[in-house]
């Protein structure tokens, strides 16, 4: 076989000849690159030139971060103002005084230089005695260190010669040289004594000659110490041009730069980030520097100080900004430092529009936690005020909670803080014996018709289905469901029979009545004149009265205000305990307001095709369409409109706030919205309305026209959103908006969740249901009522406050239970109604107002530790500052005043007032209540303008007062009977 020829038949490859050397020095000739280097240089040149460009400009931009500008802002503001401190402590600086001490000082050192021969030799000994007193001291310390080793010997010696007498000699060998130790401590100490005294006297010597001048030299730095501080400030932040431009400058600012990111570090909040949790890192004060700093509130964004400090920010108030940061309750982007990424939410359009055209800002729809616009946010006081129906700081979040709970969105909406509330419409299970089916047709066609007020909402005639949509002529298929759903109700009801009534009474009386006896605490007639410091929300806890002669008979309303449990057990409205002839003349007075208008009005046709339309439409859902058509066929017009109304019920979800015989177990219709507050703007679904991409917006526009995103898309009559228009003003948007922003799923630590008591938590619900707050003012919420009396002040039903401080539990109770059994302030119109509360619900509120004022309940001593002489001061003092003038007592009342015009009498003192209490009110009642009408005894409190009476000490004079009160006139317990 040939060499060249391989095992496989193939030929071998030739061998390449060898490439020629050539030096190094000589590489231009060689050809077996692929470059030219000529070329190469200049693209390296090119790279390098353009790499160090793009490096100055990364550097650059770095630089000029947004938050450095701002930085730089504040420090210019700082420096300005600390140049006016600077120039204030110039001004206040007293020259007489700072000129006498630099004189004295001058006087004092020319008296030093004259009698230096004498000084020197003292300050020279000084010296010298200092330097012995510092070795003395060592020695000392030395001495008692070893002292304490050896005294630590001798005890384990003794121990253990106790335990071997052998060892006793090591023991005898310690304790002398425990000894030896004490001794050299006991010299040392003494040397020390005699240097100190030395030392004391020699320096007594020397400030008989230096002594003025030290202090004219202290009294030097008290003049200027204002001055220097301030200058030292200003230094301090400004140390000048040169080294701030060094210090910041890029690469430099590594070092110690002033411009840097300030960030607060919140281990205990996290970011709920895909599988993991990460904690929170605010860097809010990066811009907002002067967050902090009560002097900041005049300056402008982002510069100015926090508002109410004693309860935000500050380490000592509930919410120090060290451990709740920024974002925990604004919201936004922790980690960012731009205003655009941090999240930033405008208030309203024009803000909006200044922010577009200021920081080119737009709507970050993937940003999950935008900051709450700062009309907007009390919304995140809710993940921590979660403990209770309110949220006493924070009004208009509980005036949307109060809009929620009126307008009853937990009857088709899963809603925390809302479980177990009764559902907010009538019962219909009797509606064919209170109104008619003409009237129901009309009413459901749209109830703002009948009156502009109605709380009920439109659930036809909306975006979705008026006109001719999608095929469907809705004007017709409304009719037709509208009519169906009347007849299945009139099919579940059962009339209940009420006595009958034929009522005559005065309708101008009536009117008086209805507007002072405390209706208006929850009613209304016509619009209420809201403002923006009195909404007057409660006020829509009841039905508005407009329009009731068109609704019901004169027999049902007077029935109805006579007693409304007997019409209705489960009503939530009281009793006012009318008389007959009150019930008939509010009956009369209410039968007058009518709409004759609405009444004329005539029902449409209902449409036998569109009625058709709609219950082949539900046949359909369990059938194929020819089972449908057939199963139609067979139905007489009774079933056809039952069976509608049956499912169209259950559609538009009415049993969410209605009780309807065989729905009482009906899941609610709605979204949860447990979590709204947190929901991903991509679950939204926002049709085509030109509106931001963001949470607030979309809620904002559901509340105002919940249909409006089936506008100009294709849908069948079951997949158009069902959600009804409640027509809601712009305030009251805004309001719900907030609540549901509120609601997130943030989870934050235990301690900073506020523990509200379990006494007050239920007390609030129980309040809430009843709105109290419609006519008192409870933890400084509520008092509805007074923004229809406006400047009556005298007419206002009471203040609540310190209520459980001021009141015996026992008679709270019974006060409670049945206020009829005393009335205690005649001069008021508006009546505290008999509830029908249970004892349960009794003792919720009593334990409820004494856990408010944080007093004993529900066992308390009011017995009164006085003396003779306490009592007969007391009756003398009663009768000085004549407080029978106003008050009646039970030998007395007041002269020259009607009955209905007396105070509160004093008799009952005993039994309805806490002692400690009393004694508060008779200091100063305006403490209590501001604006209150009884006068303040004592206003040089603690000094008293009558000074014959024990010593003009107002302290003793009050207690014996209310001795006299208790005791004298309310036949209460003397401490030791």
């Amino acid at each position: 076989m040939s060499s060249e020829t391989p095992n496989s038949g193939h030929a071998k490859p030739p061998i390449p000849t060898p490439a020629k050397k050539v030096p190094a020095w000589n590489i231009e000739k060689r050809n077996d690159r692929l470059y030219e280097i000529t070329t190469l240089h200049k693209w390296f040149a090119i790279s390098s030139l353009l790499l160090f460009v793009f490096t100055v400009v990364m550097i650059m931009a770095d630089y000029s971060r947004e938050w450095k500008r701002y930085q730089r802002d504040f420090s210019r503001l700082s420096i300005q103002r600390a140049h006016q401190d600077l120039d204030d402590a110039n001004r206040k600086l007293d020259r007489n005084k700072l000129t006498q001490y630099l004189n004295e000082q001058a006087v004092a050192q020319k008296s030093i230089d004259q009698n230096g021969a004498a000084i020197a030799p003292l300050q020279k000994k000084l010296d010298s005695l200092n330097a012995e007193f510092y070795r003395i001291d060592n020695d000392l310390k030395s001495a008692k260190a070893y002292y304490g080793t050896d005294r630590y010997t001798l005890d384990e010696a003794v121990s253990a010669a106790g335990k071997d007498p052998k060892k006793k000699p090591e023991a005898d060998s310690a304790r002398k040289v425990l000894d030896k130790d004490e001794k050299a401590v006991g010299d040392l100490q003494k040397k020390r004594d005699d240097l100190t005294l030395e030392i004391a006297s020699t320096k007594s010597d020397l400030e008989k000659f230096i002594g003025k001048r030290d202090e004219a030299a202290k009294g030097k730095e008290t003049a200027l110490a204002n001055y220097v501080r301030v200058k030292g400030q200003l230094n301090a932040l400004d140390p000048g041009f040169l080294v701030t431009s060094i210090r910041n400058a890029p690469v430099m600012d590594m070092l110690n730069a002033s411009e840097k990111v300030q960030q607060i570090l919140l281990p205990n909040l996290f970011n709920d980030e895909p599988f993991k949790q990460i904690a929170r890192v605010d860097r809010c004060t990066t811009c907002h520097l002067g967050i902090d700093n009560s002097k900041n509130e005049k300056l402008p964004q982002p510069f100015r100080s926090h508002p109410n400090m004693k309860l935000y920010i500050a380490s000592s108030s509930p919410h120090p900004v060290e451990s709740f940061g920024c974002t925990s309750c604004h919201g936004g982007l922790d980690r960012s430092t731009g205003f655009e990424d941090a999240g930033h939410t405008p208030r309203d359009e024009k803000q909006k529009e200044e922010w577009k055209k200021k920081y080119n800002w737009h709507v970050d729809e993937f940003l999950t936690t935008p900051m709450l616009a700062m009309d907007k946010v009390e919304a995140g006081c809710y993940k921590c005020h979660n403990g209770s129906a309110d949220v006493p700081l924070a009004p208009a979040l509980d005036s949307g909670r109060d809009l929620i709970r009126i307008y009853g969105c937990f009857g088709c909406h899963k809603i925390p803080g809302y479980e177990g509330v009764r559902k907010v419409g009538p019962d219909l299970a009797t509606v064919s014996g209170k109104l008619t089916k003409d009237w129901v047709r009309k009413w459901l066609e749209n109830p703002k018709a009948f009156k502009s007020e109605a709380r009920m909402p439109r659930f036809w005639n909306n975006s979705n289905n008026s006109g001719n949509v999608g095929g469907v002529d809705w004007d017709k298929r409304s009719a037709a469901e509208i009519n169906a759903i009347t007849e299945f109700l009139w099919s579940k009801s059962k009339p209940k029979v009420l006595p009958a009534a034929n009522p005559s009474g005065n309708a101008a009386h009536g009117k008086e009545l209805v507007e002072s006896v405390g209706c208006f605490g929850c009613h209304a007639v016509g619009s209420i004149d809201a403002t923006p410091t009195q909404p007057q929300v409660r006020r829509r806890h009841g039905f508005n009265l407009a329009s009731q002669g068109s609704k019901v008979s004169a027999s049902w309303i007077y029935n109805w205000v006579k007693d409304p449990k007997l019409v209705w057990a489960e009503t939530k409205m009281p009793n006012l305990r009318l008389t007959d002839g009150e019930a008939a003349d509010i009956t009369a007075y209410l039968v007058s307001l009518k709409n004759d208008a609405w009444t004329a009005k005539p029902l449409p046709a209902v449409d036998s095709a569109a009625l058709d339309a709609v219950v082949l439409e539900f046949l359909r859902a369990g059938s194929t369409d020819s089972e449908a058509r057939a199963k139609l066929a067979k139905m007489s017009g009774d079933e056809k409109n039952l069976m509608a109304g049956e499912r169209l019920v259950r559609r538009y979800g009415c049993f969410g706030c209605h009780n309807i015989p065989g729905m009482e177990k009906e899941q609610p219709i709605g979204t949860e919205l447990t979590e709204a507050g947190s929901k991903l703007v991509a679950q939204l679904d926002f049709g085509f309305m030109p509106i931001e991409k963001e949470r607030a917006d979309w809620y904002t526009q559901k509340l105002k026209d919940p249909r409006s995103f089936d506008v100009n898309r294709v849908k069948t009559p079951e997949e158009l959103l069902r959600m009804p228009n409640f027509t809601f003003s712009d305030r009251d948007v805004s309001s719900i908006t907030m609540v549901l922003t509120s609601l997130v799923k943030d989870r934050v630590p235990k301690e900073m969740v506020q523990q509200v008591p379990a006494a007050i938590a239920a007390g609030r619900q129980l309040i809430d249901e009843k709105n109290c707050k419609g006519c008192h003012v409870v933890e400084k919420m509520g008092g509805d009522i007074r923004g229809f009396l406006k400047d009556k002040q005298d007419k206002y039903p009471p203040d609540l406050n310190t209520e459980g401080f001021k009141t015996q539990p026992m008679w709270l109770s019974k006060f409670i239970k049945d206020p009829s059994f005393v009335r205690i302030r005649p001069f008021l119109d508006a009546r505290m109604p008999t509830f029908h509360f249970t004892e349960k619900e009794i003792s919720t509120l009593t334990a409820y107002f004494s856990a408010v004022d944080k007093v004993d309940y529900p066992f308390i001593s009011t017995t009164i530790d006085t003396t003779p002489e306490k009592l007969r001061v007391g009756a003398q003092l009663f009768n000085t500052i004549q407080c029978a003038k106003c008050h009646p007592t039970g030998s007395s009342t007041p002269q020259g005043k009607k009955p209905d015009e007396y105070a509160p009498n004093l008799n009952l003192v005993a039994g309805r007032l806490r002692p400690e209490w009393t004694i508060i009110w008779l200091n100063d009642p305006q403490v209590i209540f501001p604006g209150a009408g009884m006068p303040a005894s004592f206003p040089d409190f603690p000094k008293s303008s009558v000074k014959d009476v024990f010593g003009g000490d107002a302290k003793a004079q009050i207690e014996a007062i209310r001795d006299h009160l208790f005791i004298t006139l309310g036949g209460g317990q003397k401490a030791g009977n």
